[in-house]
């Protein structure tokens, strides 16, 4: 063994983490390199658990028989990480003693170089329930956007969310001719309702609405409360017959399941068009006057 070697470093045999010195020595028998110990200092004694301290000239596996039970040959990477690299850092979980650990592997000369082992057993802890914190945060963040996404009243999305949905839909459309429709619904008598029966009751009347619209949409679709008593549906995917279809199945839904509380039914006007190009604006201009020109029809009309 060369002293000069083993003893290059010795102002780290009192260093505050484990050290160790090795050496890599050929076993005559199997005529395969072995990792032997020549020196370790108390921190290494403490971090491998070891409690016999004569260690000098013994091999690693029976300094720290532990070792031998770990999934991974310790001695075989520690030799590897020695003889092929100028120095080398590893950061692994040592499952025989249960920790995390940071070796630094350097000093190689003539078979004998240093290992600095650093434990951060803690600090992957506390790096693991930091992660755990931010998906926590991350997760009331997006519970938080889901929730100014929507309506208070009736859970549908609200005006500012449907909005930036139709700028996708309208960029679909461009980019990969997807067809869309979108529909606009004006309760006539939600007014009455409210004057005659106060706010809880509108709410309630609101709340009723909102279910009816889920139900008759699919998950592809974006239903909005738009204005107070208005209501607005992007229909994905949809071409001018499918379009009708759902506008019909929605019209005869809402006449069924929404009754005032005098027992009268809801009325409504509605305007649907079929995307061909349009800016957003123009949809919003074009659906409005179609909703005045489905009022003087009569009510519960949608015109398309």
């Amino acid at each position: 063994m060369n002293k000069l070697n083993l003893n290059k470093y010795n102002v780290m045999s009192s260093y505050f983490e484990p050290f160790i010195t090795c050496e890599i020595r050929l076993d005559n028998i199997t005529n395969e390199n072995e990792l032997y110990i020549i020196y370790a200092n108390e921190h290494f004694l403490k971090f491998a658990e070891v409690t016999d301290i004569n260690f000098e000239n013994r091999k690693f596996s029976d300094v720290c028989p532990s070792s031998k039970a770990s999934i991974f040959d310790w001695p075989s990477i520690i030799m590897n990480a020695a003889m092929t690299n100028r120095y080398k850092i590893i950061e692994q979980y040592i499952d025989s003693v249960d920790k995390y650990a940071r070796l630094f592997i350097f000093g190689y000369e003539e078979g004998v170089f240093n290992v600095i082992i650093q434990d951060v057993t803690e600090k992957k802890q506390i790096n693991r329930i930091l992660q755990e914190k931010n998906r926590q945060i991350e997760y009331l963040l997006e519970d938080l956007r889901i929730k100014n996404d929507k309506d208070n009243v009736t859970k549908l999305y609200n005006y500012q969310f449907t909005m930036d949905s139709l700028d996708t839909s309208i960029k679909n459309y461009h980019e990969e001719n997807i067809k869309f429709s979108v529909l606009l619904i004006d309760f006539r008598n939600f007014k009455e309702l409210n004057l005659n029966y106060g706010s809880k009751a509108a709410d309630k009347m609101l709340m009723e609405m909102g279910d009816c619209i889920i139900a008759n949409t699919r998950k592809i679709d974006f239903a909005c409360r738009y204005l107070g008593d208005k209501f607005l549906v992007v229909y994905n995917d949809v071409d001018t017959d499918i379009a009708k279809i759902l506008f019909d199945r929605l019209k005869k839904s809402l006449k069924k399941v929404i009754i005032l509380y005098d027992g009268s039914e809801i009325h409504f006007n509605g305007a649907g068009i079929d995307y061909s190009g349009q800016k957003k604006e123009e949809i919003i201009i074009e659906l409005e006057e179609k909703i005045k020109k489905s009022k003087l029809l009569g009510t519960d009309m949608i015109l398309q």
